[in-house]
C-alpha cells in the first residue's frame, strides 16, 4: 500500500486513537504534538533508528517521564503504520525506554505518627472506629483495600495474636496483632461497632447499608480528616509506608517486613531501604559539623 504523506499518516493515526480506541482529547493532542515535532518537514516516514535517537537526544532537557511518553507515542504510531502497510521497518523496535526515577514513598516521622495516634478522638463510636482504622493501617501495614475487606470472621478466627489478611491476587498472609492493636480492636468490638449503621453485616468496618464495607473513598476521607486535626497531610497508603519505614529504621529484618507487607518480591520492599538511607544522608548533612562547608569550620571546612 502506498504510504500517505507523513503528516497525513499522523492525522489518520490520531483519528484512530480518538475514534477507535477512545483516548481523551488531551492525550491525542499530546501525541499529535510529539508526532509533528518528530516528523518535521520529512517527505516520507523515517524508518531509520538514528532519526528517532537524534530526536530523543534533542529532547534530553525534558524529564525522563516526558521522553518515555514521546517514545511510547512513536512506538504506537509505527505499530499502526506497519499494520497499514505504510512501512516495513519499525525504527523504535529496539530502543530502550528512558529510565524514570522511582519516587520514594511518603512516610510520616515518628513524632508525626505519635501525634496522629495520641490525638484526643473522644469516645463516640465513630471516633473509636477511627482509632481502629489508624492503628490497623500503621501497626499492621495494611493496604486500604485489605482493611476495607476485613470481616468479623477474619477477626474472630484469628489464631492468637495473628490476623489473616487477604491481599493482592487473593493471597492470604498472617499479620501479627500486637497488644496495642488487640486493645483497640477489643474496644471497638465491645463498644462501638454495634452502634454503627450496617452493624448487622459481616464486615469489620461496615458501610451504612451493611451489605458492603466502608468504601475506600470514605477511608481516605476519615484518615485525611484525622491528619488535619494535628496538622499532618496523610492518606491511608502513607501509614503503610510509615509502618515499613519505621520498622527498618529500628533494624527490622527486610524479609520479615516483606512478609508482613505481602510483597511478592523482595525488590518491592527494598524501596523502603532507599528511604531510610536517604534519611540517614539528610541527617548527616544537617547535623555533622563537617557536612556543610563554612557553617562552623570556615569556608574551607578547616578547624
Amino acid at each position: 500500500m502506498t504510504a500517505p504523506a507523513p503528516r497525513r499518516a499522523l492525522q489518520l493515526w490520531l483519528e484512530h486513537l480518538q475514534v477507535s480506541r477512545g483516548l481523551s482529547a488531551n492525550t491525542v493532542a499530546s501525541y499529535g504534538r510529539d508526532g509533528r515535532d518528530f516528523l518535521g518537514n520529512a517527505a516520507s516516514l523515517p524508518t531509520d533508528r538514528t532519526a528517532v535517537e537524534a530526536w530523543l537526544t534533542r529532547r534530553q532537557d525534558q524529564s525522563p517521564r516526558s521522553n518515555a511518553r514521546r517514545l511510547s507515542a512513536l512506538r504506537q504510531f509505527y505499530a499502526y503504520a506497519r499494520q497499514k502497510g505504510w512501512v516495513e521497518a519499525d525504527p523504535t523496535a529496539d530502543l530502550a525506554t528512558p529510565k524514570q526515577p522511582q519516587p520514594l514513598p511518603k512516610a510520616l516521622s515518628e513524632s508525626q505518627m505519635q501525634a496522629l495516634l495520641q490525638a484526643p478522638l473522644g469516645d463516640s463510636h465513630t471516633e473509636v472506629r477511627l482509632r481502629l482504622i489508624l492503628t490497623l493501617l500503621y501497626v499492621c501495614g495494611l493496604r486500604v483495600s485489605e482493611l476495607a475487606s476485613l470481616t468479623l470472621h477474619d477477626v474472630q478466627q484469628a489464631e492468637g495474636p495473628w490476623l489473616r489478611v487477604t491481599g493482592k491476587g487473593s493471597k492470604t498472609r498472617a499479620v501479627p496483632l500486637g497488644p496495642v492493636v488487640q486493645e483497640v480492636l477489643q474496644a471497638y468490638l465491645a463498644h462501638a461497632r454495634s452502634r454503627l449503621k450496617g452493624a448487622s453485616g459481616p464486615w469489620l468496618l461496615p458501610g451504612p447499608g451493611g451489605k458492603r464495607p466502608l468504601t475506600r473513598v470514605r477511608l481516605f476521607q476519615v484518615v485525611k480528616e484525622a491528619g488535619a486535626r494535628v496538622g499532618v497531610a496523610v492518606a491511608p497508603h502513607h501509614l503503610r509506608h510509615t509502618f515499613a519505614t519505621h520498622l527498618l529504621n529500628h533494624q527490622a529484618d527486610l524479609r520479615a517486613v516483606q512478609l508482613m507487607l505481602g510483597h511478592a518480591s523482595l525488590n518491592t520492599t527494598q524501596i523502603y531501604t532507599r528511604l531510610t538511607t536517604q534519611r540517614l544522608k539528610d541527617t548527616l548533612e544537617t547535623h555533622h559539623p563537617l557536612a556543610q562547608t563554612g557553617r562552623r569550620f570556615g569556608k574551607r571546612g578547616r578547624a
